[in-house]
């Protein structure tokens, strides 16, 4: 009995121990499951505003790129995770100067490798006047930086072929995984689309072509206008795990609408078109009931402000083998050319859900939709992230009634008739409650502006950084970091595809337009599938990270399919890998060899890189093994003593019968 006692104590202290160790041994220890406002992180003495995430100096911590409070700066802060703070790079300052030619204001920044050479550059787009009526009229001034791999930026920029006011986004138009923007020349103003195609190579000296983007809707479809703001993003949406294409266009008469070209081995296609409510707010993509289809979520304010969830109908994930019409575990990135947002705001729709949370936020505020103290266009978005890493995504809602703006945290929970109509109860969509419990410092804060999900120090947590206020109409913000230490029995699983340079790949050069699909079982033993995207809107200072993080529930499984795809344009666009551990970090590398002109040439490098509980894991497994040995040793012990006691009782006893 005693070895099997042991065999199980020490399964279950493990057990005790594993999910929770990337929490408990944090640089300071907190007691109760909550979130904390942490005192100092490097940040206090920015003046401006953090606007981008980027690993810059390739070592796997996230840093932050920081905008100046003029807009006419940058600098970057790197994490160190030794000291736990950020920590200014005092050789990668970027300045605009006011008396160059050509100069501007920036609005917004795009990270990524633009001269594919496994180095982190930085896309630099601005106006002149981004906040004057005139601005429609000016051109969109845009910059490259390319970065040595050394902590410096090149200073010789490269010149970008302007734009209109409409900010162009990164995508990859022609499957080589090389960074090409989408949006309208100057040149040829917004009765077209361009595209920016990336020619770059060493013996040129342009990065970009500007050509009409060879794309043709249907003959009822009018050509596409960019909205301002738009909500363009590059992302799967029919389920082939190769990345579409979703516009938001403005009429003259300022309706907004939406088109998605699909991503084919031959190029892109028309595919869908439909209206947005009015008063819409920024699109953001989640899946949001963990059926493996990305849906869209968004905030309309038509007297009075509500959350939209606008559910992504395709062929369901078969239960069993007997199962018809839906998807097999095999097919997970087999494209549904079926797939379809029903916008349709009647009780009989499920697939759209108008959510009124003004019970869950602060009394009296509304969502905020756009920055007005910013120069030029900054609209506020519905922040998306897991934390609580059930697998189902929440959020983070910033409101403002004039005199007080709070950021308010959101947790997913399954709809009820008196949240949700009926239909989308019973069709087990998801609505969101506050959370309450141990969330006052960020409810404390008062003058927020913006906010974003960040995993800090990169243990596995959605931490959340809170812009607030300063004194004067300006980019300058106060930040408030705020540690998630809701620690509880779930994992994770984070992940990052990089742009696949053979000869020299840092990890900081993330690809946009990953595609993620993996399964799972949940606590009920039923599979489900979950989809998230790599870095898929990049306008408007999105604040998007560079990796996906993902919670996988309360299950200690491994995960049985994960599908990576990229959109490049032949047959063999994703690969599937089977039994990832949880609580780790895989980084993907999708790569050209050297020598190799053949694109379709290409091979796939899976890299495991655990987080920093796995010393501490091994230390208690040892601690553990040397108490159960010396309980062991013990026991033993007592029981030799006992049994030689009984020898010696028995060597007195006398048997008298046999005398």
């Amino acid at each position: 009995m005693v070895p099997v006692f042991v065999r199980y104590l020490g399964c279950l202290v493990l057990l005790m121990f594993l999910p929770q160790t990337h929490s408990l041994f944090q640089r300071e220890k907190y007691t109760t499951s909550a979130l904390y406002l942490l005192k100092d992180v490097g940040l206090g003495d920015i003046s401006g505003t953090v606007a981008a995430f980027a690993d810059f100096n390739s070592d796997k911590y996230t840093d932050l790129f920081v905008l100046s409070s003029d807009q006419r700066s940058l600098s970057v802060y790197l994490w160190d995770h030794a000291d736990y703070k950020f920590t200014i790079s005092p050789s990668a300052n970027i300045t605009i100067s006011q008396n160059e030619e050509n100069s501007f204001i920036i609005t917004n920044i795009l990270p990524g490798d633009y001269d594919y050479d496994g180095n982190l550059d930085i896309l630099v787009m601005g106006q002149t006047n981004p906040s004057s009526n005139d601005r429609k009229k000016e051109p969109l001034f845009m910059r490259v930086y390319f970065g040595y791999g050394n902590d410096t930026f090149n200073p010789n920029f490269i010149n970008v072929p302007s734009a209109t006011y409409q900010q162009p986004i990164p995508f990859d138009f022609d499957g080589d995984m090389k960074i090409d923007l989408i949006g309208h020349s100057f040149d040829k103003g917004v009765n077209e689309l361009s595209i920016w195609q990336n020619i770059y190579n060493n013996g040129t000296t342009d990065l970009f072509q500007v050509k009409p983007l060879p794309l043709q809707p249907a003959s009822d479809v009018p050509p596409c206008i960019l909205s301002e703001p738009h909500s363009n993003a590059f992302i799967d949406l029919n389920g082939d795990c190769r990345s579409d294409l979703f516009l938001t266009c403005q009429d003259t008469s300022g309706k907004i609408s939406y088109q998605i070209w699909t991503s084919t081995i031959n190029g892109y296609v028309f595919s869908k078109f439909g209206d947005l409510p009015q008063g819409v707010g920024q699109i953001s993509f989640a899946d949001m009931d963990g059926d493996g289809t990305l849906d869209m979520v968004f905030p309309v304010c038509n007297n009075g402000c509500k959350i939209h969830v606008a559910y992504n109908n395709q062929i369901p994930l078969c239960e069993n083998k007997n199962s018809k019409n839906c998807r097999k575990v095999s097919e997970l990135c087999i494209a549904d050319d079926n797939f379809s947002f029903d916008m349709t705001t009647d009780a009989s729709n499920s697939n759209y859900v108008v959510l009124d949370l003004q019970d869950e936020l602060p009394t009296g505020e509304d969502i905020v939709l756009l920055d007005p103290d910013f120069n030029g266009i900054l609209p506020v978005s519905l922040r998306i992230g897991d934390y609580n890493l059930d697998g189902y995504p929440d959020l983070l809602v910033v409101t403002s009634n004039g005199k007080e703006s709070h950021v308010t945290l959101l947790e997913s929970i399954l709809c009820t008739t008196r949240k949700c109509h009926g239909l989308a109860a019973a069709s087990q969509r998801r609505t969101f409650v506050k959370v309450n419990d141990g969330a006052q410092p960020l409810y404390n804060i008062k003058t927020a502006k913006n906010a974003a999900f960040l995993d800090l120090d990169e243990d596995g947590t959605m931490d959340i950084m809170v812009f607030t206020a300063t004194h004067g109409k300006t980019a300058a913000r106060d930040i408030q970091m705020i540690h998630n230490n809701y620690f509880n029995d779930a994992f994770f699983l984070k992940t990052l595809v990089l742009n696949g340079v053979g000869h020299k790949q840092n990890f900081g050069v993330n690809y946009p337009g990953a595609e993620f699909k993996f399964t799972v079982l949940d606590t009920s033993g039923r599979k489900r599938a979950n989809q998230v995207a790599q870095y898929s809107q990049s306008g408007y200072l999105s604040l998007q990270t560079p990796y996906s993080l993902f919670g996988l529930g309360r299950t200690n499984n491994y995960v049985e399919e994960l599908f990576v795809g990229v959109s490049r344009n032949q047959s063999s666009y994703y690969t599937s890998l089977a039994g990832v551990i949880p609580n780790s970090q895989l980084i993907i590398v999708p790569y050209q060899p050297e020598g190799v002109d053949n694109p379709t040439s290409w091979s796939i490098e899976l890299y495991i890189h655990p987080g920093d509980w796995v010393p501490w894991v091994l230390m208690i497994l040892i601690i553990v093994t040397i108490i159960l040995a010396i309980v062991v040793f013990i026991l033993n012990y007592i029981e030799k003593r006992e049994d030689e006691y009984e020898k010696r009782k028995a060597s007195r006893f006398i048997n008298f019968d046999a005398l």
